[in-house]
C-alpha cells in the first residue's frame, strides 16, 4: 500500500472522539502549540467568532462576576444580620431603664420605627379590665373579641406568621392605617399562655414573605414579651 493511500485512510478514519481522546491524553498539546489558539475559532450565540483564548476568558469573566455577586451577597448578609443583633441588644438594654407599661410599649415601638426601618408597628394586648377596653382601644383587646379566633393557630402554636396574612388580620392589627398594609408579620407575645400580639406591617409586598428567616423575630418577641408581661 503506498504512502500516499495510507495517508488517505488514516485521514477519513480520524473522527471527533479520536481527537478528543488524544488532547484528554496530551493536555499540554496546545501549550506546545500556541499558535493554534490564537487561530482557532469557537461559535458564539451571537453568531460571531471568537479565539479560544477570547472565549476562555470571557468564561472566566462570567465566573468571576457570579463570585463577586454571591460574595457581595454574604457581606450584606453579615452587615445586616449585625445591624439585627445590635437592634436586639439595643433594646435590652434600653427596656432596663424604664418604668412602667407605656414606657415598655413606647420603647419597643420606637427600635422597630427608628432603627429597624417598620413602617407600620401595631402591639395588641388581650385584657379582662373593662377600663382599659374602653379607654385603650387601640391597644387592648377582650380575650372573648370574636376577630381573635382567626389567630387561633398562631395563639395555640406561639409561631411567627409571615405573608400569609389575611385582609381581615390585617385590619384587626393595624386598624387605620390598615389601607397602606401589603405585607406582615406577626408575633405572639407569650409566656405559658399568648397575651398578645407585635406586628409589623409594610407597604413594600414582598417586605414580609413566608421565606424569610423568622429567628430575630422570634428573639425580638420573648425579649418584648418579658419586658411586657410583669405590668400586666
Amino acid at each position: 500500500m503506498s504512502t500516499q493511500v495510507q495517508k488517505k485512510q488514516n485521514e477519513q478514519g480520524l473522527d471527533e472522539q479520536q481527537v478528543i481522546d488524544y488532547l484528554m491524553e496530551h493536555p499540554d498539546f496546545f501549550k506546545q502549540h500556541e499558535i493554534l489558539l490564537a487561530e482557532m475559532e469557537i461559535p458564539h450565540e451571537s453568531g460571531t467568532a471568537v479565539s479560544l483564548i477570547e472565549r476562555q476568558v470571557s468564561l472566566l469573566r462570567q465566573k468571576n462576576k457570579h463570585f463577586e455577586t454571591k460574595l457581595r451577597e454574604m457581606v450584606d448578609a453579615v452587615h445586616d444580620n449585625q445591624r439585627l443583633n445590635d437592634s436586639l441588644h439595643r433594646l435590652a438594654i434600653n427596656l432596663f431603664m424604664v418604668d412602667g407599661l407605656d414606657d415598655v410599649i413606647g420603647t419597643i415601638a420606637e427600635e422597630l420605627r427608628d432603627n429597624l426601618d417598620s413602617e407600620f408597628t401595631s402591639i395588641r394586648l388581650l385584657s379582662k379590665d373593662k377600663k382599659l377596653l374602653a379607654s385603650q382601644p387601640e391597644r387592648y383587646v377582650s380575650e372573648k373579641d370574636d376577630h381573635l379566633n382567626q389567630f387561633d393557630k398562631l395563639i395555640d402554636e406561639k409561631r411567627i406568621l409571615c405573608g400569609r396574612v389575611t385582609e381581615e388580620q390585617i385590619y384587626f392589627l393595624f386598624e387605620a392605617d390598615a389601607d397602606k398594609v401589603n405585607s406582615a408579620a406577626v408575633m405572639p407575645l407569650a409566656n405559658a399562655d399568648t397575651f398578645g400580639f407585635i406586628a409589623l406591617g409594610s407597604a413594600d409586598e414582598q417586605r414580609y414573605h413566608p421565606g424569610m428567616g423568622t429567628e430575630f423575630l422570634k428573639q425580638l418577641a420573648e425579649l418584648a414579651s418579658a419586658a411586657i408581661k410583669p405590668h400586666l
